[in-house]
């Protein structure tokens, strides 16, 4: 199983949609999780970009004015969506793998980026990770730093 995880910095930046056409196309994900495209909205037209021949079911949360933003995409030749659920940090897609006829969850994170919002964000993951009785993978950036001071 092959996935994408990339803190992207900016969906729309100079080269980023030739970048990402040509990666997929060339290593065929079953899933990518993008973090921080800086977004408010990703239009048909930015997906179409990305993924031409419309391989995958792409979800995406809003950045929060410059800051965060979520994009996850999953291949429907590879996976059926159950369901999805948005946070203000998480987007979790609930998957079942056509080939292992197995569900799991997929979970495409853009941590807090101040400290102020620490907590909220690390009470929504664990939210989301206690509701989940299905195996499932956490990606994305964390936005964490274990100590301030060198």
């Amino acid at each position: 199983m092959k996935g994408l995880i990339w803190n992207c910095r900016g969906i729309k930046k100079f080269g980023v949609s030739a970048f990402l056409r040509n990666i997929i196309s060339e290593h065929k994900f079953y899933f990518i999780g993008l973090q921080e495209t800086m977004q408010e909205e990703i239009d048909d037209r930015t997906l179409r970009l990305i993924d031409p021949s419309g391989s995958y079911l792409w979800k995406w949360i809003p950045s929060n004015g410059r800051s965060g933003g979520i994009l996850s995409g999953v291949h429907i030749d590879k996976f059926d969506i159950g369901s999805f659920h948005e946070g203000k940090y998480i987007l979790q897609l609930n998957l079942y793998d056509k080939e292992k006829k197995v569900k799991w969850n997929f979970l495409n994170i853009y941590g807090a980026p101040h400290e102020e919002n620490k907590l909220e964000f690390l009470t929504e993951l664990a939210n989301f990770c206690s509701r989940n009785k299905d195996p499932f993978l956490v990606v994305g950036d964390f936005n964490i730093i274990r100590f301030t001071s060198p």
